[in-house]
């Protein structure tokens, strides 16, 4: 089943990210996915996330499609120019890779050397619109239709505002939002209510992304080094009151999991790389629900 299959068929879906590092091969892919092959619906494969250079992921996406499995590719505005963003995203198309995540990229950490440039020949609502463009010319590529998807930033929104980023994204023809890590309820709540307010729900699927996070130290490096994450100052308090180990963060993650899936608005949850794969499977037999 495609990821669209399942956004399409299910009331819940779910998507965990596979790690990419220079070291990852074929085997150890394909092994990760494996892992998960019964827990999750699609493998969000990120954009040299952090800076690290490693397998590209369209590579890895074709990887992940020949074997059975449902890639979800992302594509960074920050690597690439204007012609090699459409090559990739025809290419997508062309070999079955339905789903692209499409995002302007984050900025290179500081003390990253040699430090690369970053290209930004474009943006994400360009570059949405763009993938839109090529759906509906049959003369430009095989393949199935993309399932066109973008980023977006869990807040708290001020009083009396429009979200105007993502309306200009559901404009250029995003269908899918996969948001940035958050595991603060309050904050989740308010920013739900306020895309269904605004309707935004009507017009893309709303996927939240959270992380099995085990420590403070975990924590503290993801709100550091991954753009938007939301993590309560209190979570290893949390964690406490949940158990000791693993068990502590499973239980803790999967009442998480479940509170979100009661959240009017969200279609989903994508489990974001945050230390061991062989936890997600835990979390989400121990919420209920299931991939």
């Amino acid at each position: 089943m495609s990821f669209r299959d399942a956004l399409r068929s299910k009331e819940f879906v779910v998507s965990a990210e596979l790690p990419l590092t220079p070291a990852t091969t074929r085997e150890s892919l394909i092994s990760d996915a494996e892992m998960l092959r019964d827990s999750v619906d699609g493998f969000l494969l990120t954009d040299n996330q952090y800076g690290q250079p490693h397998m590209a992921p369209a590579y890895a996406a074709g990887i992940l499609k020949q074997n059975g499995f449902a890639p979800l590719l992302q594509v960074s505005c920050r690597n690439r120019n204007r012609i090699a963003l459409i090559g990739e995203l025809l290419g997508a198309k062309a070999t079955g890779v339905e789903t692209v995540i499409l995002v302007n990229g984050a900025i290179l950490p500081e003390g990253y050397s040699p430090r690369p440039n970053a290209v930004m020949d474009t943006d994400a609502k360009d570059l949405i619109a763009t993938a839109k463009l090529i759906n509906a010319d049959d003369g430009l590529a095989n393949g199935e239709e993309l399932l066109i998807g973008t980023s977006a930033t869990v807040h708290i929104p001020p009083a009396d505002t429009t979200p105007v980023e993502l309306i200009a994204k559901a404009d250029a023809g995003a269908q899918l939002v996969v948001t940035q890590i958050c595991l603060r309820m309050d904050v989740l709540r308010r920013y739900m209510e306020y895309l269904v307010t605004h309707k935004l729900v009507q017009r893309f699927s709303v996927v939240v992304s959270v992380a099995v996070v085990a420590s403070n130290e975990l924590a503290g490096w993801l709100r550091d080094n991954r753009r938007g994450t939301i993590i309560p100052d209190d979570h290893v308090e949390h964690l406490a009151a949940a158990g000791t180990g693993d068990t502590g963060v499973i239980e803790y993650t999967a009442a998480l999991v479940r509170e979100i899936h009661d959240l009017p608005g969200v279609a989903g949850v994508n489990f974001a790389v945050a230390g061991d794969l062989h936890l997600i499977p835990e979390v989400i037999a121990a919420s209920g629900i299931s991939g």
